[in-house]
């Protein structure tokens, strides 16, 4: 069953109840999922109160005020459209967002009707589409309260109503749904003509950090300038709306050529070359943008799509804020829905595996340390690389799946060097911080590890700085709790461009591995000597070991050392092991 509402933390007290999300989620893995992904989106300054009964929902609600409820259709005691409706009228003030394993369009379209903002699937839900959905579904209510107690008041006017109806209250723009209707109309006039339009979807760059430095009335104004500002370069034949939080769409009049969309594209982008005076502050923002065209997407839900994936490859390439679909990222999405659908049932399948990495301690020759790497090969297509499919898994239930088969390798690895007359001393193993914040998944861990006879204190847990900065007072407190059971904790990849010294006094780190950029050619980069050196004393101080990675030459092992790391890893020395031969590796050394 779901867990208690106490599972996120003590029921909200009457000043917390403003940043408090209720979930009705009878599923355990897929509440944690989901939380999440909410704490991915809003951080810590919002928690959440799970219940896994219809009749829990209404209990909740009694008791306190929730931003929004976040309602699975199919509960064990009553599941169906009426929810939702029942829901509404008891609580009109209250967004929903619906959540659904389905597929049915009927079954969205009636949720919608029984009265709820929004509908997602489970399958497709990523932190920020939940996000984005959050936003639009308490936007909307707002906007549906605006109207009930308009339309109570008969001297309110018909056109504004309409008005009300279409227009974001924040920033004047259309809104989503009139975005919808305009835009259809605009495809199927260029359906008519035989023509083509453009939609451009574009949202601020960090515009959290704008909330978080200057505070969410800054925030808000900062969007109505904006707004403003690309009010006056759209054509009076375009259509611009604001369509959740910092995001907007531009829908362009019917095209004869793509190169028509160009300056419109050019002089958004110039918008941002000034800064924004917001109050007293003067505020820099950048601005990503992804552009999309019809009819190559031949539908409007694909035309987002493929703008909002556009807009997404903009914000990872750090030479351009401007990116078009194209057919090579076509085919970078494509694989990418392609994995997300099989990485559901590889787990299944039994097609997850790991291999081992030795490491190697400079101080004592014998110790056995491994870090233990996932491998996927799908039998549709073949060989799946980690960086493909591990971003993708860590916003899904298949996350815990993967550190599951991994344990479940390493019980058999440490079996076969026992049988060998040796000792394992520590496996290494990697997950993400989204697992780390969920106190489910650290019981779990101790029960995997509990069924496979594995010691805590023989297991390390590997994040990178780029996973945890995102939810890092949760993180803390997972640490110290998966320390305290005798659990060490490394912080990988350090140096490769997130590190920050506060984050080495924040969280009990008991390894640090040094990333391979620090040590490639050490040996002739008097610099990275010095700053290896630096890194090593500091965390010596710190009372941390220091793991080199990347040693793929011989010189690189004997600077890296010298230099005092504690441990060394690459493939100079090994590269990753099936679990046979990690045995008979260990076993040579002996």
């Amino acid at each position: 069953s779901c867990m208690n509402s106490d599972v996120f933390g003590q029921n909200p007290s009457v000043d917390e109840e403003s940043r408090v999300f209720l979930m009705a989620e009878d599923d355990p893995v897929d509440a944690e999922v989901f939380s999440s992904m909410l704490n991915k989106a809003f951080g810590d300054s919002y928690s959440v109160v799970c219940v896994d009964r219809f009749e829990k929902i209404c209990d909740a609600l009694s008791q306190g005020s929730f931003q929004a409820l976040i309602l699975d259709m199919d509960l064990p005691d009553r599941s169906g459209v009426d929810n939702v409706h029942q829901i509404g009228e008891k609580y009109p003030a209250l967004p929903i967002v619906v959540l659904t394993g389905n597929e049915d369009l009927d079954l969205a379209i009636d949720s919608l009707q029984s009265g709820a903002q929004d509908y997602l699937s489970k399958n497709n839900v990523t932190p920020e589409m939940l996000a984005r959905s959050v936003h639009y579904a308490k936007e909307r209510k707002q906007v549906e309260q605006k109207l009930k107690s308009a339309l109570d008041d008969a001297a309110y006017k018909n056109t504004q109503l309409e008005s009300q109806a279409k227009h974001d209250p924040l920033t004047g723009l259309a809104n989503r749904s009139y975005f919808q209707d305009i835009a259809t109309r605009v495809l199927m006039r260029a359906d008519r003509k035989n023509l083509r339009a453009a939609l451009l979807y574009f949202d601020l760059n960090e515009f959290k950090k704008v909330n978080d430095t200057y505070g969410h009335l800054a925030g808000d104004e900062l969007l109505r300038q904006v707004s403003q500002r690309t009010k006056e370069v759209v054509r009076d034949s375009d259509f611009l709306a604001r369509i959740g939080g910092d995001e907007f769409v531009v829908i362009t009049d019917t095209l004869a050529n793509k190169q028509e969309a160009y300056p419109l594209v050019t002089r958004i982008l110039n918008q941002f070359d000034q800064a924004f005076n917001v109050g007293i502050h003067e505020i820099v923002v950048s601005c990503s943008v992804g552009v999309a065209f019809y009819p190559e997407a031949d539908s409007l839900d694909l035309l987002i799509k493929q703008a909002d994936f556009a807009m997404y490859e903009a914000k990872s390439s750090p030479h351009t804020s401007l990116c078009f679909y194209s057919e090579k990222i076509a085919e970078q999405y494509a694989r990418t829905q392609k994995i997300e659908t099989l990485l559901s049932r590889a787990i299944e399948k039994e097609e997850m595996s790991a291999v081992f990495q030795p490491v190697i301690s400079t101080k004592n020759a014998s110790e056995i340390h491994v870090e233990a790497l996932v491998r996927w090969h799908s039998e549709s297509i073949g060989t799946v690389r980690p960086d493909e499919f591990i971003a993708i898994a860590e916003s899904t239930p298949a996350i815990n799946g993967i550190t599951q088969v991994v344990t479940k390798e390493s019980q058999a690895l440490a079996s076969a060097i026992q049988n060998s007359g040796l000792t394992l001393d520590k496996i290494s193993i990697n997950i993400s911080a989204s697992q780390l914040a969920s106190k489910h998944f650290c019981k779990l861990f101790f029960q995997w590890l509990d069924d496979r006879l594995l010691k805590p204190e023989n297991i390390c847990l590997e994040l990178t700085e780029r996973q945890i900065i995102q939810s890092i007072n949760t993180c803390k407190e997972q640490f110290e709790y998966l320390r305290k059971k005798g659990i060490k904790i490394s912080l990988d990849d350090f140096g490769s461009g997130f590190s920050s010294v506060t984050h080495l006094l924040d969280l009990p780190f008991d390894t640090l591995k040094l990333d391979r950029i620090l040590i490639n050619f050490i040996d002739q980069n008097p610099r990275n000597q010095a700053l290896v050196a630096g890194i090593v004393e500091m965390a010596h101080r710190l009372d941390m070991d220091v793991v080199a990675e990347g040693i793929e030459r011989e010189e690189e092992l004997r600077f890296a050392t010298e230099l005092g790391c504690d441990y060394l890893q690459g493939y100079f020395i090994s590269k990753p092991l099936q679990l046979n031969e990690t045995a008979l590796f260990y076993g040579s050394r002996k």
